[in-house]
């Protein structure tokens, strides 16, 4: 806006912002200059709108959308929020004069609902709805409730003017203090709040399309094994494919309002789960699979639920790691593993994921575990042994060396293998300068590592190694006995 004051878009998603932060003064003194420079905008009429409907003042917001109907009789978001408000009142008992609309508004009555619902504004006290209760008794009161969350959480408005839903977890700014008068503390029961999975109470609530509310993390779980709701098998297939577990507003204020302190002691828990989960050298998950390298990518194909639900940890606890190590006939996994950081997950409609990740520290196992069907380990770090003066000269003479001659290795490959190697592993890292800059050395070592065709065991004897020039020595012999192959 400094370097071009003249642009009204910039002022519109100005505006935007202000209202997503609750400054809706400051938003609509924008949107009050947007519509000072460009009257018969009815966009900005339906924008300012929606401010006006998210800080309260709902009988102003009825007349903006009025507005902007008369402007433009087919702007289909606000004809959809006059609807809901006009619904609402005929459900209070509102005017006779606002009959049902089933098909579109014209600019007419566009106009006639205008003046009818200015009057009733200031005889019913719509201006503020949140501030005090419109109606006596507790039914009316509910409905109310109930009518004005489905309005704000059902669309938003794109720059064009098209409508479209929230996106997940996306709240809403009205104040939610209608209407409901207290409620003896006698008729609250915790045990009316309890998830029927975890027996606990409720933790980011949601509910589902056949009616049943479970927390968040449960149900997340049950998908993990079965598209299905938990207690009326109705299938959740569509559900589990669109992802969006939105929470259940109302009942998460219910709870924040009657039982804040068991949701405080519920917080707490879920903390340190999270917490443990979150633990980089402790209980680290543990994905029994394939080898791993630091600095080389590492693609997989997760279907198992115990993965799904480790992968999915990993990425709530912003850690974005886990270990991986190969299988073991006598302790279930090998010795000696290494962290893969998750860079990316697709997932698919049937639960199922495609994570691609990249190798980053190796380990060694101390003690193993298990936690909700993967396997747990505790973990100390690898790093290799720094050298100095003449071994480090030596070193970098030996580097050098199994350099060349892994790079001549490659390129007398077959077109058609060089080809899949590069498909998958992409191409050869350059040779460092600093061969002990990084903890695990040079990365070119371990792409050719992971390239080579060699028996796991092997290659894990390489992977624990501590010591640069033994893992180039390791390197050297296994290329030699390929070049010889190669030259038959």
């Amino acid at each position: 806006l400094s370097s071009d004051s003249s642009d009204l878009m910039l002022r519109i998603y100005r505006a935007e912002s202000y209202a997503g932060l609750q400054e809706y003064k400051t938003a609509i003194d924008d949107l009050n200059f947007v519509i000072s420079k460009m009257p018969n905008w009815p966009e900005v009429y339906f924008r300012k709108g929606k401010v006006l409907q998210d800080s309260g003042f709902v009988g102003d917001a009825l007349q903006l959308f009025l507005q902007c109907l008369a402007l433009d009789e087919d702007f289909l978001p606000a004809k959809l929020e006059v609807e809901k408000f006009i619904s609402l009142l005929q459900s209070l008992g509102g005017p006779e004069v606002l009959e049902p609309v089933s098909g579109s508004l014209s600019r007419a009555q566009s106009a006639h609902a205008l003046n009818s619902t200015k009057d009733l504004a200031k005889e019913d006290g719509l201006k503020r709805v949140s501030s005090e209760p419109l109606l006596s008794g507790q039914e009316k009161s509910a409905l109310l409730k109930r009518k004005l969350s489905f309005s704000e959480q059902d669309t938003v408005v794109c720059e064009d003017g098209r409508n479209k839903h929230k996106k997940q977890g996306e709240s809403t700014k009205r104040d939610m203090t209608l209407a409901f008068g207290t409620i003896p503390e006698d008729l609250i029961d915790v045990s009316d709040f309890e998830c029927s999975l975890c027996m606990r109470l409720f933790f980011e609530p949601v509910t589902t399309p056949c009616g049943h509310t479970f927390c968040k993390g449960c149900l997340e779980r049950c998908l993990d094994h079965a598209p299905q709701c938990p207690l009326c098998k109705e299938s959740l297939k569509e559900y589990l494919a669109s992802r969006k577990y939105s929470i259940t507003e109302l009942l998460e204020e219910l709870i924040m309002k009657y039982l804040s302190d068991e949701l405080s002691e519920r917080r707490r828990i879920h903390a340190e789960e999270t917490a443990e989960h979150s633990n980089l050298t402790k209980n680290v998950p543990m994905f029994v699979c394939t080898m791993a390298y630091p600095t080389v990518p590492c693609p997989l194909h997760v279907f198992e639920p115990r993965y799904r639900l480790m992968i999915r940890r990993s990425m709530e606890t912003g850690t974005k790691q886990f270990g991986m190590c190969v299988s073991d006939s006598q302790n279930g996994f090998a010795d000696y593993g290494c962290m893969l950081q998750i860079r990316n997950v697709h997932f698919l409609p049937d639960g199922r994921s495609v994570v691609d990740t990249v190798g980053g520290k190796r380990f060694r196992v101390l003690r193993r575990g298990m936690k909700d069907g993967y396997c747990t380990a505790d973990i100390e770090y690898l790093e290799d042994v720094k050298v100095a003066d003449e071994e480090l000269k030596k070193l970098r003479e030996l580097h050098n060396f199994v350099y060349s001659q892994a790079c001549s290795w490659f390129q007398n490959l077959r077109n058609k293998f060089r080809t899949q190697i590069l498909q998958h592993f992409g191409p050869m890292p350059d040779r460092e300068e600093n061969i002990q800059a990084m903890p695990n050395g040079p990365a070119w070592c371990w792409w050719l590592l992971a390239v080579l065709p060699v028996d796991p065991r092997y290659q894990l004897s390489v992977l624990s190694m501590m010591s640069l020039k033994d893992r180039l020595i390791k390197i050297q012999h296994i290329l030699t006995y390929f070049s010889r192959d190669q030259s038959k």
